[in-house]
């Protein structure tokens, strides 16, 4: 478990070294009826490779095996990713959309966070009524480094590699 969200945690900010870590959650996975794992490290993939042309297909199949494996909670997390996905690509209107389910996955004040962090990712305004998320930081810095892992995001994606 604690593999796959160290690759989660990694796959905003460095995804050369979350597909590493994500191959090694895997070999530690094989063998384990870990379904909840195995689909988080697949949306961790995702996010890693936010940007790409297959992310919102991928997204869609996560979707359905969440549907099948009946835990409905990881469906936020793909949402988180899609959202990392639309704010590296700048495309404002699956951005939006996918901020709009998002707020209404997260409505019981569970990953209420999340919210946030998608309008950041994507310079957004804010949402009323707020999530009520209080930051350790200001709100702006908050803002500043999510924009920070979009920006770092798209220089890798252009970068040869």
């Amino acid at each position: 478990m604690v593999q796959v969200r160290l690759a989660l945690a990694l796959s905003f900010a460095d995804p050369v070294r979350a597909h590493d870590e994500l191959a090694y959650a895997h070999q530690l996975l094989s063998g384990l009826d870990q379904r909840s794992n195995t689909l988080l490290a697949h949306t961790a993939a995702l996010i890693a490779d936010a940007g790409t042309d297959t992310v919102p297909s991928r997204a869609h199949t996560l979707h359905a095996d969440i549907e099948t494996a009946g835990l409905p909670f990881l469906h936020r997390f793909v949402e988180l990713a899609l959202a990392f996905h639309y704010a590296v690509r700048t495309e404002e209107q699956p951005l939006g959309a996918t901020l709009a389910r998002l707020r209404q996955l997260t409505a019981s004040g569970d990953f209420a966070y999340f919210t946030d962090i998608a309008r950041f990712m994507g310079s957004l305004p804010a949402i009323h009524p707020p999530t009520g998320t209080q930051w350790l930081d200001t709100e702006c810095a908050v803002r500043a480094r999510w924009q920070a892992l979009v920006i770092a995001r798209r220089t890798h994606l252009t970068t040869p590699q």
